[in-house]
């Protein structure tokens, strides 16, 4: 059959599974026998006409009948005999997820079920979805998204704003930073909704372990290009890291590829790090260190790679503690008078992360100051992250960081008492004045009494006449006397206030006491999780009073900062099943130089070709309408040749006075014809 032919069959089926003439079921039968074609334009339509309908289908209300049985023929069609076949159902499942039209647990686990088919070209993308580098389904996704149609429109608008006005290089620019803009915006948000949609698929599979050993068993008799099988090697050990498995086998296995000349090395060591954990065995993971330490960590190595195998014996140990010995230690610590830069802080790294996680390990003079969270670690047995010993728990009694709670509670009871103590005496003193008002009021009435009794009482008025002027004077002197005993009273009050602190064993009951009793704020949370890092950075002792004030400051914790949402790690963070926060090891831990190395020319020439792409030649520019018309003489003279053109310049040099002349009177002569 023609192929225009086809597509006018085809575009007639799509027009009755619109208007609802076709059962969806029927049309998903019907979609996957024409897929058998080979015509690639027949199967791309199809793809995105069966994505955009069951997007259709579920978009007012979720159709569990009908997603049950097209799931159920997807994943029948997966394991079908045709490679063609079971890649198209592969990539209507994975788009769909993505879409978030099927992000179910039973979607998530077909597509697992899919990385094990025999057919590289359908489990490849199947596992470049869980790692988020499937480049095709991408851009599979972005020629049918709505959002990338709402990207296009606003380039439009913007190219359509240029054509009105004047046309000058400033406003060519800034179009462009603004289309660049968009794209750059649009790629920022595909790669955030990628790295999302895999870890919630990888957190949905019911049975990782066996899915894990199933893929290693796959990896070792897998024959396919080294590329295939880093990504096998990738996806295990992702595996590994999230759910904590317990996959022996696969430490040797990787051991044998940890060589300086290997290929990807790199990766190789970020998969070493990333398959470490707390509950893999010691015998398992010291020969491992042991490789690195051999392989990398000599002075016959490289600066580089030295650095390298330093960096991924700091990122296996974080999450592995006990994976280096004592003496292995010592040995490796000894690099921090080493004669590079990136060797040395490889190395202080390692030692700054012991100090934390296990300062025994450590010799005496490079422990250090005590902080306060290795503090509390040491006297309140407050678990930490990782286990530091083999199957130790790691289970903990209270929230860390709850303290700021009690702290601010405390702080605030101190304000309102000090407020009610500030009216209490706003009103001793208006009672005061009162008082003082009435004895003043009881003296004059006195005075007039006196005045009219005066004839009679002589001697008496006098007596009484003392006593009222004594009383009041009296009252003024006690008044003035009991101001300043309670000034006094105040200040020692306020003083011992400031002294007085809560004793750490007390602030850690109350501590468990609020966090077994209510529900923290999302506020109170943040403000933990800054006390938290203060704590990991302050010493035990202070010196300063300064610094004591800053840091009992406790309504500092709780102004919420917008920039600092994303913390210092430097891994990707997600969430395990059983709630505790797992870190991907990002391929800048591994590669971390503080200094860059010394480029050669051939680098240096690399990376200034590499800069002109896309950018204006400098130099004389032509100023025409057409670039591509003809030139002038004068143009074509400064490409000629010398040998060409020394006859003529001879010449010249030969002319007389007066032939200048005439040279110069014809010149000026043309001029004025182009001026007219």
């Amino acid at each position: 059959m023609h192929p225009e032919m086809r597509m006018a069959f085809l575009r007639a089926f799509m027009r009755l599974r619109t208007k609802n003439l076709i059962p969806a079921t029927q049309a998903v039968d019907i979609a996957f026998k024409l897929y058998r074609c080979r015509d690639k334009q027949v199967r791309k339509t199809l793809r995105h006409f069966l994505v955009s309908d069951i997007k259709r289908m579920n978009k007012c209300q979720k159709q569990t009948k009908a997603n049950s049985v097209i799931l159920s023929f997807l994943s029948k069609m997966i394991k079908d005999n045709s490679s063609t076949v079971a890649r198209e159902a592969v990539l209507i499942l994975l788009c769909l997820f993505k879409k978030n039209v099927w992000n179910d647990a039973r979607t998530a686990n077909v597509i697992a079920d899919s990385c094990l088919i025999c057919n590289k070209k359908v489990y490849v993308p199947a596992i470049q979805f869980f790692l988020g580098k499937s480049k095709a389904l991408d851009e599979m996704e972005t020629s049918s998204d709505s959002e990338s149609d709402d990207e296009e429109t606003k380039i439009k608008q913007l190219r359509l704003g240029h054509r009105v006005g004047v046309k000058t290089k400033n406003r060519q620019k800034r179009l462009e930073r603004s289309i660049k803009h968009v794209n750059r915006e649009k790629e920022r948000k595909m790669r955030k909704r990628t790295e999302l949609t895999n870890f919630h698929a990888l957190n949905m599979l019911h049975d990782p372990q066996t899915f894990a050993e199933k893929l290693f068993r796959k990896l070792e008799r897998c024959s396919d290009r080294f590329e295939i099988r880093l990504l096998i090697l990738d996806l295990i050990s992702r595996l590994i890291g999230l759910n904590k498995l317990v996959l022996l086998n696969f430490y040797p296995f990787i051991q044998r590829f940890l060589r300086p000349q290997q290929r990807d090395v790199t990766h190789l060591l970020l998969f070493s790090a990333q398959a470490s954990h707390d509950q893999v065995p010691p015998d398992v993971m010291e020969p491992l260190i042991r490789v690195i330490a051999d392989n990398f960590i000599t002075e016959r190595a490289s600066s580089e790679a030295i650095a390298i195998g330093l960096n991924s014996v700091r990122e296996i140990c974080l999450r592995c503690p006990y994976a280096v010995t004592k003496d292995l230690l010592s040995d490796l610590i000894q690099y921090r008078s080493y004669r590079n830069k990136n060797v040395v802080a490889a190395a202080r790294s390692i030692i700054r992360l012991y100090r934390q996680i296990n300062p025994e390990l450590l010799p005496r003079k490079e422990c250090g100051r005590l902080t306060e969270s290795q503090l509390d670690v040491l006297k309140y047995d407050i678990p930490q992250n990782v286990a530091i010993n083999y199957g130790q728990c790691t289970t903990s009694s209270t929230i860390p960081g709850a303290e700021i709670v009690v702290l601010a509670s405390e702080k605030l009871n101190g304000k309102k008492k000090e407020s009610s103590e500030k009216s209490n005496k706003s009103l001793d003193d208006s009672e005061k004045c009162l008082n003082n008002e009435e004895n003043d009021s009881w003296e004059s009435c006195s005075e007039v009494q006196e005045s009219e009794d005066k004839t009679c009482h002589d001697s008496q008025t006098d007596e009484s006449d003392d006593e009222w002027v004594n009383l009041p004077n009296s009252s003024e002197e006690d008044d003035e006397q009991d101001n300043v005993d309670m000034e006094i009273d105040e200040s020692n009050m306020n003083v011992s206030s400031k002294k007085t602190k809560i004793d750490p064993s007390v602030l850690k009951e109350k501590a468990l006491e609020i966090a077994s009793s209510r529900i923290f704020t999302q506020e109170e949370f943040e403000a933990m999780r800054k006390y938290q890092q203060t704590k990991q950075k302050r010493f035990a002792s202070y010196s300063s009073l300064r610094n004591k004030d800053k840091i009992d400051n406790s309504d500092s914790y709780f102004i919420v900062d917008t920039d600092d949402e994303d913390g210092e790690n430097t891994g990707v963070g997600i969430q395990n099943k059983d709630g505790s926060l797992g870190n991907l090891v990002s391929m800048s831990a591994i590669t971390r130089l503080v200094k860059r190395p010394h480029q050669t020319k051939a680098d240096r020439m690399e990376s200034i070709e590499e800069g002109r792409i896309g950018r204006e030649k400098y130099g004389f520019k032509v100023n025409r309408l057409n670039a591509y018309a003809s030139t002038t003489n004068r143009e074509k003279l400064k490409n000629k040749t010398f040998q060409m053109i020394k006859h003529k310049i001879r010449g010249k040099a030969k002319r007389s006075f007066q032939q200048k002349q005439i040279a110069l009177r014809d010149h000026l002569k043309k001029l004025m014809k182009r001026s007219r």
